[in-house]
């Protein structure tokens, strides 16, 4: 009888057949867009927050603004008029929020101490949150559509770590 073979450290534990396609090592996204009741009222916020994000670099391309770094770029656009007016609501269909990584708490706490005068409110203020996984510390806001974001440093949550997590079926 032959002996099953253990899985790798880090290796997807999804069904795979021999002409599956390998998956990537990098697991990030090439850009976000989001799109905004006003895009004049939402850049100054943008121009302010992105950097500080870690996305130093500004773009106009045609009706999209957008901000980039090496790991890839977050762009606005204006909303459609058929939808001028619509609140954002994290329960609906669609995007419930955008989580960016800190490099500290310091950089969390500096960033909240900010958000309000850069036209954002604080959604819940810095602070740990254990039931994620210890030592994760976060601040959650909204920019001036309350779009839901976060800015968020430590370890990643158990979601991602949890050894029995499985990738769905495709």
């Amino acid at each position: 009888m032959k002996k099953p073979r253990r899985r790798q450290k880090g290796r997807s534990q999804g069904p795979r057949s021999s002409n599956s396609p390998k998956i990537p090592k990098s697991g990030r996204l090439n850009h976000v867009i989001l799109t905004v009741n006003d895009l004049a009222r939402s850049k100054p916020f943008y121009a302010a927050l992105m950097p500080r994000l870690g996305f130093p670099d500004a773009h106009a391309f045609g009706p999209f603004l957008g901000w980039s770094s090496s790991g890839g770029s977050f762009w606005l656009k204006q909303a459609d008029p058929r939808y001028a007016g619509e609140a954002f609501s994290k329960d609906r269909v669609g995007l419930c929020e955008i989580a960016f990584n800190a490099e500290n708490r310091m950089q969390v706490d500096s960033l909240a101490g900010d958000i309000e005068g850069l036209g954002g409110s604080i959604l819940d203020p810095p602070r740990e949150y254990p039931e994620y996984v210890k030592g994760y510390y976060a601040v959650f806001f909204a920019d001036p559509d309350g779009i839901k974001l976060e800015l968020r440093c430590g370890p990643v949550s158990r979601s991602v770590k949890r050894k029995s997590w499985r990738r769905p079926p495709m």
